[in-house]
């Protein structure tokens, strides 16, 4: 799965050891971890990219969260510098803390690490699936995964977005007109955000350009691997046993 060698090979190819060592796992347990949990956020990611709004808050969080540093810099993925961050990712992904420590403990059955670790490691883990997205979705690493015609980066998604596809010219700001103009554009302008939450756009898609961008997406997040429909089937089961479903 990309998303995982994206998160595995961070900092240099040392970034099972910068997980780990915080909580005294050998490389082994902490590769365990990253399997379980990365694509059970992931899945999360897409059941909520499939709303229009959805997907937006998603575009809106990869451009102005600046999640990509914690695939750059190890010390951005010590639980005291992530917690905050990656535990609004957490809040936005699954809903509700309940899910999150759902997660945690099949998790922990699933792999024999304790249940207090792996609560820990989830807003770490949380963080930088975001940061693999991100690279991912502005063309800043990893290999190149199924893409949509026309591109297929986060700029060219926004800007067919926007300008409706079939080679439409892209709407932009006076003075700027890069990503960051088109985003604030997009999601009506404001306050840029650094976490990971809802907002609610007010426009209209061009809804086959939309799907496109969102297919790609979904494809990386491991819509219909084997570990993305792993992935589906502990977050179901989670959420059954707290009678969310």
């Amino acid at each position: 799965m990309e998303l995982i060698d994206l998160i595995t090979s961070a900092h240099g190819g040392r970034g099972l050891d910068a997980i780990g060592r915080q909580f005294g796992l050998d490389e082994r347990q902490t590769r365990a971890a990253i399997d379980q949990i990365a694509p059970t956020i992931a899945a999360g990611v897409r059941r909520n990219a499939q709303s229009q709004d959805g997907l937006a808050s998603l575009l809106a969080a990869l451009q102005r969260g600046g999640h990509d540093r914690y695939l750059d810099a190890p010390e951005a993925v010590q639980y005291d510098n992530v917690a905050p961050d990656g535990n609004a990712i957490l809040g936005h992904v699954f809903g509700s803390k309940d899910v999150s420590r759902g997660v945690a403990m099949q998790a922990a059955g699933n792999t024999g690490i304790g249940g207090a670790i792996m609560k820990q490691l989830l807003p770490i883990i949380a963080s930088m699936v975001l940061g693999a997205i991100t690279k991912k979705m502005t063309g800043g690493g990893g290999r190149t995964a199924p893409q949509p015609r026309q591109g297929g980066g986060l700029d060219d998604i926004l800007g067919d977005i926007l300008g409706g596809g079939g080679g439409r010219s892209r709407p932009s700001s006076p003075g700027g007109g890069g990503l960051g103009d088109i985003l604030g554009d997009l999601l009506g302008g404001g306050a840029r955000q650094k976490k990971y939450e809802a907002e609610q756009p007010d426009m209209t898609f061009d809804q086959e350009t939309l799907n496109r961008g969102r297919s790609a997406l979904d494809d990386f997040l491991g819509r219909g691997s084997a570990s993305g429909s792993a992935a589906d089937d502990l977050l179901n089961s989670v959420e059954r046993h707290l009678g969310r479903r």
